[in-house]
């Protein structure tokens, strides 16, 4: 087995003429380098950060022979804007018939272990959903904290037609503006929206509608929103007509990449092993900033062509997978995002380079099961998604994501205390046929690969290995504590395994007995099995 390390000062980097000195941008975006590296040398030049730890650089066949480079230490070397940064996760009261103030107490300390400072909760047109709305509003204020709520008002199905429709969700503007966990930017309350862009409420144009329909009359009134709804309009939209409307933007596509399809890759029915020009489109792909840098650059030109607006408030969204499979009888809505490649760990690296530039950041999601983007626990009010998600907890998320959430809102990479492992594959080989599936495969499936994906949190120089099977395993040297993403090809009857051993003893070990992995599904499910273990 091939595998090279090289393990060197950063104070060496400089001091030799033989090596260059990369720049941050220079890391991200050279060819040479993998820029979905651990994003912890963002910020300033290697040659500045020589006191604050080692450099590691790691060739494996698993990267394709591909440098990652990683700095140790607990230095602040992320970029600083002096800005406040909030994470936010998205919330489906629609999969909450059942709650009750208890439950949405347990969900609110769930998220707070995860480093989330609030729920921004979906509203939608079901007549029950006012009342758990309340109920989570009642229970952030007797749990006593400081946990944010805001309303996402679903467009989709929320009608916006007539004025008396912006009447009806002014309302909860107004009744929920004073109350302490109210989630406040600026001092006015914050509201957002999952679409919107074809709500007029009586108008001729949505952005007239929304402003004096909604915005206006609620500054009038003396409760002032800073809105920040997500928009599916192109980026010159907000920079143009939504200008004076919105106060910034939530890009929900941001979180996957939706722009990679099998169609766009020329790969529709292709059922062996990807190109490695396709597989390298989809490492490019998977957690890219590119998604973003338009909407980024027009909310800045909106906040600076509308005079007296204030700033304005860039959200970018970051989800761990996503997988729907509804037919034609029900929601007739059948495909997936490519969520390999660490999707959720790499978004996060990559929002953490770009901090500077990201105001919020919006997990989606906490509880949508129907497209398994969930992070939260599984609850018993599934919009018929039972098939695919029941026995996949992702709940293993939360305390990985308690690490980036902290990094983004701090400037600062926690100090990692234990040693930890995240395990995440899918359940069936891609090119399986299933024996009882009415739907049929989903669009895209030619994309994922049939992979262990494992992210660690490792508290000092380690070795790493994972196995599929007794005969597929595989090992890393990581020379530094921090972050470490790996893979391995999954084994048809095998299992999924990871270890961490220091000083030849092992001090983690993480075996999912209830994973299998199979090519004789009854069913598609392209939903991933998720589990985490820490060392004592």
């Amino acid at each position: 087995m091939f595998f090279a390390r090289l393990t060197f000062t950063l104070a060496a980097i400089s001091a030799a003429s033989a090596l260059p000195v990369w720049t941050p941008e220079q890391l991200q975006h050279s060819g040479d380098i993998n820029r979905r590296a651990d994003a912890m040398y963002v910020n300033d030049d290697l040659d500045q950060l020589s006191n604050n730890g080692t450099a590691s650089v790691i060739l494996s066949p698993d990267e394709g022979g591909v440098p990652t480079i990683s700095i140790g230490g607990n230095a602040t070397i992320i970029p600083q804007d002096g800005s406040e940064k909030t994470v936010l996760a998205h919330f489906m009261i629609g999969n909450a018939f059942s709650y009750t103030k208890d439950l949405w107490k347990t969900d609110i300390k769930m998220a707070q272990e995860g480093g989330i400072d609030g729920f921004a909760l979906n509203l939608g047109s079901d007549d029950w959903q006012p009342a758990r709305l309340d109920d989570a509003y009642t229970a952030a204020k007797e749990l006593n904290t400081d946990f944010k709520l805001c309303i996402s008002f679903d467009m989709a199905v929320l009608p916006g037609n007539s004025a008396s429709d912006a009447a009806n969700i002014k309302q909860y503007i107004t009744k929920y503006a004073g109350h302490p966990n109210q989630l406040l930017v600026d001092g006015k309350v914050f509201a957002s929206t999952f679409s919107g862009e074809k709500s007029t409420f009586g108008h001729p144009t949505p952005q007239e509608g929304w402003t004096a329909e909604f915005k206006k009359p609620l500054e009038q009134a003396g409760t002032p929103v800073h809105f920040v709804p997500a928009l599916f309009v192109a980026p010159g939209a907000i920079s143009g007509d939504w200008a004076n409307t919105v106060d910034g933007l939530l890009t929900w596509n941001s979180a996957w990449p939706t722009d990679l399809t099998s169609q766009s890759q020329n790969v529709a029915g292709v059922v062996g092993a990807l190109a490695a020009p396709v597989l390298g489109q989809v490492k490019d792909a998977v957690g890219s900033i590119d998604a973003d840098t338009q909407f980024i650059d027009a909310v800045k030109s909106a906040a600076s062509a509308v005079a007296g607006s204030g700033s304005k408030t860039y959200m970018a969204g970051v989800s761990p997978f996503f997988f729907t499979h509804y037919g034609a009888d029900t929601f007739n809505k059948n495909w997936l995002y490519v969520s390999d490649d660490h999707l959720y760990t790499s978004r996060w690296s990559t929002l953490i380079a770009n901090r500077d530039k990201v105001d919020m950041v919006e997990i989606i999601t906490w509880n949508d099961y129907g497209e398994s983007s969930y992070i939260g626990s599984i609850g018993k009010d599934q919009p018929k998604s039972n098939a695919w998600v029941d026995g996949f907890d992702h709940t293993a998320l939360i305390p990985l994501t308690k690490y980036y959430t902290t990094a983004f809102k701090t400037g600062r990479f926690p100090t990692i205390e234990k040693d930890s492992v995240v395990l995440s594959a899918r359940p069936h080989a891609k090119a399986a046929e299933a024996s009882a599936d009415g739907v049929g495969k989903p669009l895209n499936w030619e994309l994922v690969q049939d992979k262990l994906w494992a992210d660690f949190l490792l508290s000092g120089p380690a070795t790493v290995t994972l196995a599929t099977s007794e005969g597929t395993t595989q090992s890393w040297d990581v020379a530094a504590a921090g972050p470490g993403r790996f893979s391995l090809p999954l084994t048809v009857g095998g299992f999924i395994s990871a270890t961490v051993t220091r000083d030849s003893k092992t001090v983690l070990t993480c075996r999912p007995e209830e994973y299998a992995f199979t090519d004789t599904p009854e069913t598609y499910n392209f939903n991933s099995f998720v589990a985490g273990c820490v060392a004592e």
